[in-house]
């Protein structure tokens, strides 16, 4: 009964003595909170909420001096702190209190009314997410106010050995639901774009085998980590069973992780090597550091030995604020290397990362001023700033990457461009050793084998005047037959007067001289027959008798159908037997290596169907670049 007395004594004196400001809550948004706060640092950490009422009436609670919304304590090593604050409305209301950083371990707000002490709930990042009084990415109490009556409210906060610095504001309940709704669908903007460009890049990746997309991939991925930690998304998302996973100190090590990601991309992205740059071995080595620093961290938070958490938060705080400036100096360095290079990714990427470092140097000196205690003239988190600075990278390393990638591409087609003539320049200058080589035998067939037997032919005719012989006649015979096959051999080798006659009378002239009672050889053109260069049609005429010797050699057919089709703007050649079909991996279906790199050189195709029944050959030659003029 007499604790009951006291706390009624207690309670009735923090309203009527304590001289406390009282807020009357009448604005339909935004609350101004900021000038009606009251804070009692507790440096022992063993106050509860009476004690705290009892100090409040006695006036030990000042008043807060923060020229923001933002309160701001500085690096807080083991005091706990009490904010109180008093409202009053003339209706019945909701509001919504928000402390908008997600990195505390201990919050609870209790409310002060008549005789009433009530907990609305206590949360932090070391409870399950499911703890949470209201589910928000930031800690938020849900607060109803009677007509006329008069509340306070003890907000208790815990965050031992870390910076203290955190947004408290007071919404209108409706206005806070629209207002927070509008920011979570920013957020979903925000990853629908970085979930395209992780898929764009992915695509590039497993397309060109350029590393450096999947560099980009490891940097959005670290960087967006990182925005979600600091902003309580992650928690709220992706680990919300699991509050040690906090405890990992996951806003700092995913920027470690993003540095390493970083300065690989900057190495791929300028083309800096260890034969073009001085700092690059020293690039390596920092990298090397940071991945021993990560896993050391890691190890730590894991083993969790006795009384880390009295060092661990200033070693990784003060380790990231020196990682970035090494890697602010070395990029720097290596920009300046290249300043002389007119290549244009130097200059954007010098151009992006100035923006870049801005918004670096502005979440540094919020850092510095949040671990001291300082009072800002204005408020922002620091991942508003890094999102917007993650924004302006996307756009610029995005349109980089495009760049790079035409690049790619112009150089990849010229590259293929150049193998494509030096092959065909390759295959000209085969061609033009072969037909050399023709000539040549057909000379020499004409002029020295084709003058000795004419000559052996003249003695034998001299002899057969003075004595009559069947074996001498049979002689004469034979030499006329090997006279008229090697003339047949020499008029294909090289056509006499192919040059004047054309393709087609060539082909045609050439059928009279091969028909024979073996094989039957019709041959047919059809079209507006037109001249084309005297190099392509040669090559035609070699497919042609190529042909025909591969059918004589290998299909045993009796009938051979050949036809010439000029169109208007292709050739068609067209080859037809009888005879015996063949597999294309056969030995006969290997043989045909030359007929497809002659049609290659002349930029045609050639299709072949082979069957029991017999073979059709049908080779298609674009005639537009080979007129001859």
């Amino acid at each position: 009964m007499k604790i009951k007395l006291l706390m009624l004594f207690l309670l009735a004196a923090c309203h009527l003595t304590s001289g406390q400001d009282i807020l009357h809550t009448d604005s339909r948004d935004e609350q101004p909170l900021r000038k009606y706060i009251y804070q009692y640092e507790d440096t022992k950490g063993t106050l509860d909420i009476i004690q705290a009422i009892k100090l409040l009436k006695n006036g030990s609670f000042k008043k807060s001096k923060s020229a923001t919304v933002r309160q701001d304590f500085g690096y807080n090593e083991s005091s706990q702190y009490w904010l109180f604050f008093e409202l009053q409305s003339a209706e019945k209301r909701e509001l919504m209190l928000e402390i908008e950083y997600a990195n505390i371990d201990h919050l609870e707000l209790f409310e002060v009314r008549d005789e009433h002490i009530r907990s609305m709930g206590f949360t932090g990042d070391i409870y399950h997410y499911s703890q949470r009084p209201h589910y928000n990415n930031n800690y938020t109490f849900l607060i109803r106010l009677t007509p006329g009556q008069k509340t306070g409210y003890f907000l208790h906060v815990n965050q031992p050995n870390a910076i203290l610095s955190f947004a408290m504001r007071l919404w209108d309940y409706n206005y806070f639901k629209a207002s927070d709704r509008n920011e979570y669908v920013l957020w979903g903007i925000f990853i629908g774009i970085i979930v395209i460009l992780m898929v764009v890049n992915l695509v590039m990746l497993i397309s060109i085998r350029d590393w450096i997309y999947f560099w980009y991939m490891i940097y959005l991925h670290c960087i967006t980590m990182h925005l979600f930690s600091d902003a309580g998304l992650g928690y709220q998302y992706l680990w919300p069973d699991h509050p040690e996973i906090n405890v990992f100190d996951p806003v700092y090590l995913y920027v470690w992780g993003g540095m390493i990601a970083q300065l690989t991309f900057m190495q791929y992205f300028i083309h800096q090597n260890r034969r073009n740059s001085r700092v690059f071995k020293w690039i390596i080595g920092f990298k090397i550091l940071i991945g021993l620093a990560l896993g050391a961290a890691i190890g730590i938070h894991a083993w969790a030995p006795a009384g880390k958490e009295l060092y661990m938060y200033k070693y990784v705080s003060t380790a990231t604020s020196l990682f970035v400036l090494v890697m602010v100096l070395l990029t720097i360095v290596s920009l300046y290397e290249k300043r002389h290079e007119k290549e244009k990714l130097v200059r954007y990427y010098s151009y992006a990362l100035t923006f870049q470092f801005l918004a670096y140097v502005v979440v540094t000196l919020l850092n510095v001023s949040q671990s001291r205690g300082w009072q800002l003239p204005f408020d922002v988190e620091t991942y508003v700033i890094l999102a917007f600075a993650v924004v302006f990278d996307i756009i610029f390393f995005s349109y980089g990457l495009v760049y790079r990638f035409e690049n790619y591409r112009k150089n990849n087609i010229s590259l293929e461009l150049s193998i494509l003539n030096t092959r065909q320049e390759s295959q000209k200058r085969i061609i033009d050793s072969l037909e050399e080589e023709r000539r040549r035998i057909a000379q020499d067939l004409h002029d020295d084998i084709g003058a000795t037997l004419s000559t052996a032919k003249g003695y034998l005719s001299v002899l057969g005047r003075d004595k009559k012989s069947v074996h001498l006649q049979k002689s004469q015979g034979f030499l006329d037959k090997a006279a008229e096959e090697l003339r047949a051999i020499s008029h294909t080798l090289m056509p006499k007067n192919f040059n004047k006659i054309g393709l087609s009378k060539t082909i045609r002239e050439s059928i009279r001289k091969m028909d024979n009672e073996k094989m039957r050889i019709d041959f047919i053109s059809l079209g507006n027959e037109r001249k084309l260069d005297d190099e392509s049609e040669m090559l035609i005429f070699r497919m042609f008798t190529e042909l025909i010797r591969n059918i004589e050699k290998h299909s045993g057919a009796t009938e051979v159908t050949i036809q010439l089709i000029y169109h208007e703007e292709f050739l068609n050649l067209i080859a037809e037997d009888n005879g015996r079909g063949f597999d294309h991996n056969s030995p006969e279906g290997r043989g045909l290596t030359n007929l497809y790199a002659r049609a290659d050189y002349l930029k045609g195709e050639i299709l072949i169907d082979s069957s029991e029944h017999g073979t059709s050959v049908i080779l298609t030659v674009p005639t537009q670049d080979l007129m001859s003029v």
